[in-house]
């Protein structure tokens, strides 16, 4: 798989927030990666409105880092599927985030990333065994696995250690 500036990044609401609680994380490594222009950064509203609602309860310097990242970065916000799609993920993952996953592979993303162990990533290998064209990861394993493959990775942000 060649990974550049085309390498579309689906970032569910864990993610999100992580990266406006700790500017140090590996979340916030990879929205720097997505302003700097090096991955198309996806999501959709739905995922936005669950961040920004959980932030409430965060110091208000979170706060201001995700709305930073809403205007910095070019988003490329996919539609809700409609029910009749989401129905075809439900034996996939749990009901709660079967518009994340829906959302995603509908939208072409290359990779969903997520923090959400219980239901996202319990679906990983699910997913994977069904052939759905999309691989589930942590930022971490991501930024392990695949950002030095990246073809202007000297350019990208350096990882922290």
């Amino acid at each position: 798989m060649k990974i550049n500036q085309q390498t579309t990044l689906f970032f569910d609401a864990s993610v999100l927030v992580a990266a406006a609680h700790s500017s140090s994380g590996g979340s916030a490594l990879l929205l720097a990666a997505c302003r700097a222009g090096g991955f198309v950064a996806q999501t959709t509203g739905a995922v936005l409105l669950e961040s920004r609602n959980v932030l409430e309860n965060f110091p208000r310097e979170s706060r201001r880092r995700f709305y930073q990242s809403l205007v910095e970065i070019k988003w490329e916000l996919l539609p809700m599927p409609p029910a009749g799609v989401l129905e075809q993920y439900g034996r996939y993952i749990n009901a709660k985030d079967v518009h994340v996953l829906a959302a995603a592979v509908e939208g072409r993303s290359q990779f969903l990333l997520t923090l959400d162990r219980r239901h996202i990533l319990a679906a990983a290998e699910a997913v994977k065994r069904a052939g759905l064209p999309i691989t589930i990861l942590r930022p971490g394993d991501f930024i392990r696995e695949y950002y030095p493959q990246h073809e202007d990775f000297p350019l990208l942000p350096a990882a922290r250690s």
